[in-house]
């Protein structure tokens, strides 16, 4: 008996599929954990292509390094970066995604659940884009506003999702702070690609 108990369990392993079993997140402790581990991808994926974005304009972004006026360097580092409709594209797809994929709700409560999903790995996000701008300034401030700047625009490209006043929420609640002003500030000049284009005029009007 003991032996047949062995042998079923054993055969019962033989079967389990473990690439399937970490494709469905099954090893995530929550959904919070999995939305988490896939933000931190995007924002390696969303970095390796800000690289590419950047490297046609290198030499001018090092001369703005110059210039006193840290905000002009970063309106033009941000709109070489929201131009492009690759990067567009996949910030725009990734809210889409994740919205489509969460039980986050409509209006006030949708913006409460994704602050919740997206404060925890913020940093996680965040320090790829760093180190890649980096790459081309030196300028710790313009680092961490372009940074800012792209977290800010995936937590509205999501609420925005949510319809209602889930973006208004987000914005007067504060969660955004540092990345709704560097929004506004560097964007009002800059042109930026169409698939994003509401979002950041509706950032920037508030």
């Amino acid at each position: 008996m003991v032996q047949w108990v062995v042998k079923k369990r054993k055969n019962k392993m033989d079967t389990f599929d473990y690439k399937k079993y970490l494709a469905e997140g099954k090893l995530f402790e929550s959904e919070e954990d999995q939305f988490g581990a896939e933000l931190d991808a995007f924002g390696d994926k969303l970095a390796a292509e800000i690289k590419d974005e950047l490297e046609d304009h290198k030499e001018d972004i090092q001369k703005s390094d110059k210039e006193l006026n840290e905000v002009a360097g970063v309106v033009g580092i941000i709109g070489y970066i929201l131009l492009s409709n690759t990067v567009a594209n996949m910030l725009s797809k990734f809210a889409k995604k994740q919205f489509a994929k969460r039980d986050f709700g409509k209006g006030e409560e949708a913006a409460k659940k994704i602050y919740d999903f997206t404060h925890k790995n913020e940093e996680a996000f965040k320090a790829p884009i760093r180190r890649i701008v980096g790459m081309f300034t030196k300028n710790e401030k313009k680092k961490k506003m372009i940074a800012d700047i792209l977290y800010a625009i995936v937590i509205l490209l999501m609420a925005g999702q949510a319809g209602g006043n889930a973006v208004n929420y987000i914005k007067k609640a504060g969660y955004l702070k540092g990345g709704l002003y560097g929004l506004k500030a560097a964007v009002k000049g800059t042109e930026v690609s169409n698939i994003i284009k509401n979002v950041v005029q509706d950032a920037v009007s508030w």
